[in-house]
């Protein structure tokens, strides 16, 4: 890898930010929080059923909730809950309970496959139009596999917290005055290392792409560093805005709207800087063996139009 000085560091964030604004990154949040309304209870039901398959359910989805009730405020929690509440309800009939099954793994996996498009998309990539089926499905099984890899990462939250909660009254008994500091530190750092391998996820299994790790290590930590910045704008912003007043009983489901749309766009950022930086350092993010790579340029010539 090359040595990377302060200029080098300018031109990949120079890079980044020309690159960002002209890949439309306001649209893909867009139509990805869209989708995101839609497939939150299923993805929600999922992430529980993975990790409660290992730990107690309940106590899973009190702490995924309390998850998004520190990102997205209090309402918003509520009003997943409401929304998982209402799709857990036992179907009476057996097609019908297909039918569920069926309509919740296609919404708990439309997000990814956004997404994935999306990434592809910055990356100058696209899938093989003759392989539509067969990657179709794929790319659900695929998206499928992050969804329940959320799950398992929740749980490695769960195990976390135990692990403070113990820790906390050794702290409290032997460094009473560091206490709060010290607890902090060690949330903030698990909280950072775990959303940092999310990240790394994403960029590295959900596009059709080959990148090297190395390439992607960096990338997913300034996402993630980013993400929970944000998170305390994002959160500041929608605590002292009546953004839940002005829309009155749809209020929360706004503001869980309005929260996706920022987190995405600080994700497509972390795309763009990985895509900047790869090219920057000499590496290359190559299309998959089911992808190619392709090229977009433009063509203006003076007096004439192009047909």
């Amino acid at each position: 890898m090359k040595k990377i000085n302060a200029n080098k560091w300018w031109q990949i964030f120079k890079t980044t930010g020309r690159k960002f604004l002209d890949d439309k990154p306001f649209i893909y949040s867009s139509s990805i929080a869209y989708f995101a309304i839609f497939s939150l209870p299923a993805m929600a039901i999922i992430t529980v059923m993975t990790a409660g398959s290992l730990y107690e359910d309940e106590r899973v989805k009190t702490e995924m909730l309390s998850q998004i009730s520190q990102l997205a405020g209090r309402n918003s929690a509520m009003e997943v809950e409401r929304l998982m509440d209402t799709v857990i309800r036992t179907p009476e009939s057996n097609l019908t309970k297909f039918i569920s099954i069926a309509t919740l793994l296609f919404s708990a996996t439309t997000v990814f496959a956004t997404l994935q498009e999306s990434i592809n998309a910055i990356w100058n990539i696209k899938p093989k139009p003759e392989k539509g089926v067969v990657k179709f499905l794929f790319n659900r099984l695929l998206s499928l596999a992050m969804v329940c890899s959320l799950g398992f990462l929740l749980l490695i939250s769960l195990v976390a917290d135990t692990l403070i909660a113990l820790l906390k009254n050794f702290i409290n008994d032997y460094l009473s005055g560091l206490a709060y500091y010290l607890i902090w530190m060690i949330n903030t750092l698990i909280s950072a290392g775990i959303i940092t391998v999310v990240f790394a996820l994403i960029y590295m299994v959900l596009p059709d792409a080959k990148i090297r790790l190395k390439y992607v290590w960096i990338g997913a930590l300034l996402t993630a560093l980013l993400f929970m910045l944000g998170k305390y704008l994002i959160g500041f912003y929608l605590s002292n805005s009546d953004i839940t007043d002005s829309y009155g009983a749809a209020g929360s489901l706004v503001a869980l709207l309005a929260w996706v749309y920022y987190s995405v766009l600080i994700l497509l950022f972390g795309a763009e800087f990985t895509y900047a930086y790869t090219k920057h350092v000499g590496g290359k993010i190559r299309p998959s063996s089911h992808a190619v790579a392709i090229r977009v340029e433009e063509i203006e010539r003076e007096g004439s139009s192009v047909t």
